[in-house]
Protein backbone atom coordinates (compact mmCIF):
# COMPACT_ATOMS: atom_id res chain seq x y z
CA UNK A 1 0.00 0.00 0.00
CA UNK A 2 1.28 3.73 -1.12
CA UNK A 3 2.32 5.58 1.45
CA UNK A 4 0.34 9.17 1.33
CA UNK A 5 2.46 12.46 0.65
CA UNK A 6 2.41 15.99 1.62
CA UNK A 7 3.99 18.88 -0.64
CA UNK A 8 4.64 22.12 0.67
CA UNK A 9 2.62 25.77 -0.26
CA UNK A 10 4.87 28.39 -2.34
CA UNK A 11 3.77 30.30 1.28
CA UNK A 12 5.37 27.52 3.23
CA UNK A 13 8.24 27.37 1.57
CA UNK A 14 9.17 30.96 2.71
CA UNK A 15 8.46 30.11 6.08
CA UNK A 16 10.77 26.97 5.65
CA UNK A 17 13.35 29.20 3.71
CA UNK A 18 13.50 31.51 6.64
CA UNK A 19 13.52 28.83 9.49
CA UNK A 20 16.39 27.15 7.51
CA UNK A 21 18.22 30.51 6.97
CA UNK A 22 17.98 31.76 11.13
CA UNK A 23 18.98 27.74 12.10
CA UNK A 24 22.19 29.02 9.91
CA UNK A 25 21.96 25.23 8.54
CA UNK A 26 22.42 24.09 4.86
CA UNK A 27 19.74 21.74 2.80
CA UNK A 28 22.02 18.97 3.99
CA UNK A 29 22.63 19.72 7.70
CA UNK A 30 18.69 19.87 7.80
CA UNK A 31 18.39 16.38 6.22
CA UNK A 32 21.43 15.13 8.75
CA UNK A 33 18.51 16.39 11.51
CA UNK A 34 15.70 15.05 10.08
CA UNK A 35 14.20 12.50 13.03
CA UNK A 36 11.78 9.56 11.86
CA UNK A 37 10.10 7.22 13.93
CA UNK A 38 10.04 7.45 18.03
CA UNK A 39 11.76 5.24 20.15
CA UNK A 40 13.95 2.32 19.81
CA UNK A 41 13.08 2.47 16.23
CA UNK A 42 13.88 6.22 15.56
CA UNK A 43 16.46 7.23 13.03
CA UNK A 44 18.09 10.49 12.20
CA UNK A 45 18.77 11.47 8.80
CA UNK A 46 16.64 11.19 5.31
CA UNK A 47 18.19 12.03 1.97
CA UNK A 48 19.60 15.24 0.30
CA UNK A 49 17.02 14.58 -2.43
CA UNK A 50 14.11 14.24 -0.36
CA UNK A 51 14.93 17.71 1.26
CA UNK A 52 15.16 19.64 -2.13
CA UNK A 53 12.02 17.51 -3.04
CA UNK A 54 10.54 19.45 -0.44
CA UNK A 55 11.56 22.99 -1.47
CA UNK A 56 10.54 22.92 -4.91
CA UNK A 57 7.14 21.83 -3.48
CA UNK A 58 7.23 18.23 -5.08
CA UNK A 59 5.11 15.62 -2.89
CA UNK A 60 6.79 14.10 -0.14
CA UNK A 61 5.95 11.00 2.20
CA UNK A 62 3.70 12.24 5.03
CA UNK A 63 5.98 10.97 7.49
CA UNK A 64 9.23 13.02 6.02
CA UNK A 65 7.48 16.18 5.06
CA UNK A 66 6.71 15.92 8.85
CA UNK A 67 9.96 15.21 10.07
CA UNK A 68 11.38 17.74 7.95
CA UNK A 69 8.80 20.43 9.32
CA UNK A 70 9.42 19.84 12.90
CA UNK A 71 13.11 19.58 12.51
CA UNK A 72 12.53 23.20 11.55
CA UNK A 73 10.20 24.05 14.40
CA UNK A 74 7.62 24.52 12.34
CA UNK A 75 3.74 22.77 11.64
CA UNK A 76 3.75 21.09 9.30
CA UNK A 77 -0.28 22.12 8.85
CA UNK A 78 0.88 25.68 8.02
CA UNK A 79 3.54 24.65 5.83
CA UNK A 80 1.70 22.17 3.36
CA UNK A 81 -0.40 22.90 0.23
CA UNK A 82 -4.12 22.82 1.66
CA UNK A 83 -5.52 20.20 -0.80
CA UNK A 84 -3.18 17.95 0.38
CA UNK A 85 -3.29 14.73 2.79
CA UNK A 86 -5.08 15.70 4.92
CA UNK A 87 -3.11 13.46 8.14
CA UNK A 88 0.12 12.37 7.83
CA UNK A 89 0.89 8.43 8.76
CA UNK A 90 3.65 6.07 9.80
CA UNK A 91 4.71 2.19 9.64
CA UNK A 92 3.01 0.60 13.02
CA UNK A 93 5.83 -1.61 15.09
CA UNK A 94 4.60 -4.69 14.06
CA UNK A 95 4.79 -4.00 10.09
CA UNK A 96 0.96 -4.15 10.52
CA UNK A 97 -0.79 -1.81 6.93
CA UNK A 98 -0.32 2.01 7.86
CA UNK A 99 -2.25 3.84 10.67
CA UNK A 100 -3.21 7.53 10.55
CA UNK A 101 -1.24 8.98 13.41
CA UNK A 102 -2.95 11.97 15.38
CA UNK A 103 -0.77 15.30 14.19
CA UNK A 104 -0.79 16.55 17.60
CA UNK A 105 1.28 13.34 19.02
CA UNK A 106 4.50 13.91 15.88
CA UNK A 107 5.18 16.81 18.24
CA UNK A 108 4.45 16.82 21.88
CA UNK A 109 3.37 12.88 22.46
CA UNK A 110 7.34 12.36 23.76
CA UNK A 111 7.98 15.58 25.98
CA UNK A 112 12.12 14.58 25.67
CA UNK A 113 12.19 16.42 22.17
CA UNK A 114 14.76 17.17 20.30
CA UNK A 115 16.70 14.46 20.64
CA UNK A 116 19.37 15.93 18.23
CA UNK A 117 21.41 19.03 17.65
CA UNK A 118 20.86 22.84 19.48
CA UNK A 119 17.84 23.47 20.93
CA UNK A 120 16.41 26.96 18.96
CA UNK A 121 12.83 27.06 20.66
CA UNK A 122 12.44 28.45 23.33
CA UNK A 123 9.61 25.98 24.84
CA UNK A 124 12.93 23.36 25.15
CA UNK A 125 15.20 25.00 26.85
CA UNK A 126 15.92 24.47 30.12
CA UNK A 127 18.06 25.59 32.64
CA UNK A 128 21.42 27.25 32.05
CA UNK A 129 20.52 30.37 34.11
CA UNK A 130 23.81 30.75 36.03
CA UNK A 131 25.97 30.42 33.24
CA UNK A 132 23.26 33.07 30.92
CA UNK A 133 23.40 35.40 33.47
CA UNK A 134 27.10 35.58 33.88
CA UNK A 135 27.58 35.67 30.06
CA UNK A 136 25.52 39.55 29.70
CA UNK A 137 27.36 40.52 32.64
CA UNK A 138 30.30 40.36 30.59
CA UNK A 139 28.58 41.64 27.57
CA UNK A 140 27.34 44.43 29.36
CA UNK A 141 30.97 44.78 31.01
CA UNK A 142 32.63 45.47 27.79
CA UNK A 143 34.13 42.73 26.94
CA UNK A 144 33.58 39.65 24.92
CA UNK A 145 32.80 35.64 25.63
CA UNK A 146 33.98 32.50 24.98
CA UNK A 147 32.15 29.12 25.75
CA UNK A 148 33.83 26.57 26.20
CA UNK A 149 32.58 23.29 26.42
CA UNK A 150 32.71 19.49 25.24
CA UNK A 151 30.71 17.87 22.35
CA UNK A 152 27.07 17.60 23.07
CA UNK A 153 27.45 19.30 26.27
CA UNK A 154 24.83 22.39 25.10
CA UNK A 155 27.00 24.91 23.48
CA UNK A 156 24.92 25.85 20.09
CA UNK A 157 22.01 25.48 22.33
CA UNK A 158 23.48 28.15 24.40
CA UNK A 159 24.09 30.46 21.79
CA UNK A 160 20.58 30.20 20.65
CA UNK A 161 19.64 31.28 24.11
CA UNK A 162 21.85 34.08 24.22
CA UNK A 163 20.52 35.46 20.45
CA UNK A 164 16.66 34.72 21.56
CA UNK A 165 17.49 37.00 24.96
CA UNK A 166 19.91 39.95 23.29
CA UNK A 167 17.35 42.29 22.94
CA UNK A 168 15.90 42.63 26.47
CA UNK A 169 19.60 41.65 28.27
CA UNK A 170 22.18 44.25 26.58
CA UNK A 171 22.30 47.44 28.12
CA UNK A 172 23.84 48.93 24.66
CA UNK A 173 21.17 47.43 22.27
CA UNK A 174 23.09 45.19 19.83
CA UNK A 175 21.74 43.10 16.48
CA UNK A 176 22.38 39.64 17.13
CA UNK A 177 23.75 37.77 14.59
CA UNK A 178 24.55 33.83 14.49
CA UNK A 179 26.83 32.40 12.22
CA UNK A 180 27.84 28.50 12.13
CA UNK A 181 31.07 28.28 10.85
CA UNK A 182 30.69 24.30 10.26
CA UNK A 183 28.44 26.09 7.09
CA UNK A 184 31.61 28.55 6.11
CA UNK A 185 34.41 26.75 3.61
CA UNK A 186 36.69 29.50 3.58
CA UNK A 187 38.27 33.11 5.13
CA UNK A 188 36.32 34.80 1.57
CA UNK A 189 33.15 32.63 2.68
CA UNK A 190 32.92 33.88 5.98
CA UNK A 191 33.60 37.40 4.90
CA UNK A 192 30.93 37.11 2.54
CA UNK A 193 28.51 34.79 5.10
CA UNK A 194 29.12 37.87 7.66
CA UNK A 195 28.27 40.92 5.04
CA UNK A 196 25.25 38.86 3.98
CA UNK A 197 23.66 38.62 7.70
CA UNK A 198 24.73 42.41 8.29
CA UNK A 199 22.65 43.24 4.96
CA UNK A 200 26.52 44.72 3.73
CA UNK A 201 28.16 44.55 0.28
CA UNK A 202 31.01 41.50 0.54
CA UNK A 203 34.28 43.20 2.31
CA UNK A 204 37.07 42.55 4.22
CA UNK A 205 40.07 45.24 6.05
CA UNK A 206 39.60 48.12 6.21
CA UNK A 207 36.85 48.61 3.98
CA UNK A 208 34.86 45.88 6.60
CA UNK A 209 35.76 48.34 9.04
CA UNK A 210 34.03 51.12 7.97
CA UNK A 211 31.45 49.41 6.15
CA UNK A 212 30.48 48.11 9.90
CA UNK A 213 31.42 52.05 11.68
CA UNK A 214 27.61 52.80 11.98
CA UNK A 215 26.92 49.17 13.29
CA UNK A 216 26.15 47.74 16.37
CA UNK A 217 26.83 43.54 16.26
CA UNK A 218 26.41 40.90 18.65
CA UNK A 219 28.33 38.09 17.01
CA UNK A 220 27.73 34.67 17.91
CA UNK A 221 30.43 32.37 16.38
CA UNK A 222 29.88 28.23 16.78
CA UNK A 223 32.71 25.85 16.25
CA UNK A 224 35.03 28.26 16.35
CA UNK A 225 37.76 25.28 15.82
CA UNK A 226 37.07 25.68 12.10
CA UNK A 227 39.53 28.83 12.11
CA UNK A 228 42.78 26.32 12.39
CA UNK A 229 41.49 25.00 9.29
CA UNK A 230 43.29 25.61 5.95
CA UNK A 231 41.63 28.75 4.15
CA UNK A 232 41.48 30.53 7.20
CA UNK A 233 44.89 32.56 8.34
CA UNK A 234 45.37 34.89 11.10
CA UNK A 235 43.89 38.03 9.39
CA UNK A 236 40.68 37.02 9.66
CA UNK A 237 41.33 36.45 13.47
CA UNK A 238 42.78 39.58 13.78
CA UNK A 239 40.43 41.68 12.29
CA UNK A 240 38.02 40.38 14.55
CA UNK A 241 39.68 41.24 17.40
CA UNK A 242 40.02 45.05 16.13
CA UNK A 243 36.39 44.98 15.72
CA UNK A 244 35.32 43.97 19.02
CA UNK A 245 38.22 46.02 20.93
CA UNK A 246 36.65 48.80 23.20
CA UNK A 247 33.22 49.88 24.65
CA UNK A 248 31.97 51.22 21.72
CA UNK A 249 33.34 48.81 18.92
CA UNK A 250 31.38 47.57 16.26
CA UNK A 251 31.32 43.59 17.26
CA UNK A 252 30.68 42.41 20.47
CA UNK A 253 31.55 38.22 20.12
CA UNK A 254 30.32 35.16 21.60
CA UNK A 255 32.46 32.37 20.49
CA UNK A 256 31.57 28.51 21.32
CA UNK A 257 34.61 26.15 21.58
CA UNK A 258 35.47 22.94 22.44
CA UNK A 259 38.85 24.05 23.74
CA UNK A 260 40.26 27.48 25.74
CA UNK A 261 41.06 29.58 22.93
CA UNK A 262 44.92 30.04 24.22
CA UNK A 263 45.25 26.48 23.57
CA UNK A 264 43.01 26.12 20.43
CA UNK A 265 45.52 29.66 18.86
CA UNK A 266 48.31 29.49 21.25
CA UNK A 267 49.89 32.08 18.77
CA UNK A 268 48.23 31.61 15.62
CA UNK A 269 50.87 31.34 12.94
CA UNK A 270 53.52 33.62 14.93
CA UNK A 271 55.48 32.52 18.01
CA UNK A 272 55.84 35.94 18.91
CA UNK A 273 52.11 37.37 18.61
CA UNK A 274 49.30 37.13 20.62
CA UNK A 275 46.26 34.84 20.32
CA UNK A 276 43.96 37.27 18.57
CA UNK A 277 40.93 36.86 21.30
CA UNK A 278 43.52 36.98 24.18
CA UNK A 279 42.35 39.32 26.83
CA UNK A 280 39.08 39.93 24.25
CA UNK A 281 37.05 37.03 25.40
CA UNK A 282 36.11 35.98 28.74
CA UNK A 283 35.95 32.69 29.03
CA UNK A 284 33.03 30.79 30.25
CA UNK A 285 32.97 26.76 30.84
CA UNK A 286 29.92 25.13 30.20
CA UNK A 287 29.59 21.69 32.55
CA UNK A 288 27.54 18.59 33.15
CA UNK A 289 24.42 18.79 34.81
CA UNK A 290 24.61 17.58 38.39
CA UNK A 291 22.09 15.88 39.41
CA UNK A 292 19.80 18.67 41.32
CA UNK A 293 19.83 20.05 37.80
CA UNK A 294 18.93 16.38 35.84
CA UNK A 295 16.00 15.78 38.33
CA UNK A 296 13.93 19.26 38.03
CA UNK A 297 14.61 18.89 33.76
CA UNK A 298 13.01 15.61 33.85
CA UNK A 299 10.40 16.44 36.47
CA UNK A 300 9.85 19.52 34.13
CA UNK A 301 9.75 18.12 31.00
CA UNK A 302 6.67 15.06 32.51
CA UNK A 303 4.58 17.83 33.14
CA UNK A 304 5.10 20.28 30.67
CA UNK A 305 2.03 22.36 30.05
CA UNK A 306 2.58 21.68 26.25
CA UNK A 307 2.63 17.90 26.34
CA UNK A 308 -0.46 16.06 25.35
CA UNK A 309 -2.98 14.61 27.43
CA UNK A 310 -2.83 11.16 27.87
CA UNK A 311 -5.19 8.71 29.43
CA UNK A 312 -2.19 8.13 32.70
CA UNK A 313 0.05 10.54 33.39
CA UNK A 314 3.73 9.29 32.87
CA UNK A 315 5.62 9.11 35.94
CA UNK A 316 9.46 7.60 36.23
CA UNK A 317 10.34 5.19 38.90
CA UNK A 318 12.89 6.48 41.52
CA UNK A 319 15.22 3.93 40.22
CA UNK A 320 15.05 4.95 36.22
CA UNK A 321 15.63 8.54 37.47
CA UNK A 322 18.76 7.48 38.92
CA UNK A 323 19.82 5.00 35.98
CA UNK A 324 18.70 8.10 33.67
CA UNK A 325 21.37 10.31 35.09
CA UNK A 326 23.95 8.16 35.96
CA UNK A 327 24.05 6.55 32.53
CA UNK A 328 23.97 10.07 31.14
CA UNK A 329 27.09 11.56 32.89
CA UNK A 330 25.08 14.62 33.52
CA UNK A 331 25.48 15.16 29.29
CA UNK A 332 22.01 17.05 28.59
CA UNK A 333 21.71 15.54 24.89
CA UNK A 334 22.65 12.19 26.37
CA UNK A 335 19.54 12.21 29.16
CA UNK A 336 17.48 13.56 26.40
CA UNK A 337 18.07 10.76 24.54
CA UNK A 338 18.04 8.18 27.43
CA UNK A 339 14.50 9.71 28.98
CA UNK A 340 12.92 9.64 25.15
CA UNK A 341 13.45 6.19 25.18
CA UNK A 342 12.20 5.65 29.04
CA UNK A 343 8.94 7.92 27.86
CA UNK A 344 8.48 5.87 24.69
CA UNK A 345 8.17 2.52 26.63
CA UNK A 346 5.40 3.60 28.52
CA UNK A 347 3.33 5.48 25.84
CA UNK A 348 4.02 2.33 23.51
Amino acid sequence: MPQPTLKASQAGIEKAKTALTDKGWSRQDLADRVVIGEGKKSQTGISLGTVNNFFTCKDVKSQLFVGICKALGLDWEEIREPNGTPSPQKSLPNDNPIAELDPLNINHNNPFIPQHGKIDDTKFFFGREREIRRVFETLNSGSSVAIIGERAIGKSSLLQAIYQQAPNQLHSPRQPIYLNLQNVRDEDDFYGALCSLVSIETAKGYLLQRALESHRLLLLLDEVEKMTWDGFTNQVRGQLRGLAEGNNAPLRLVVAACTSLDTLFPDSQDKNMTSPFKGICIEETLKQWDEKICREFIASRLQASWLTPVAQQVHFTEEEIAGLIAESGGYPQKLMQLCYQTYARYIN
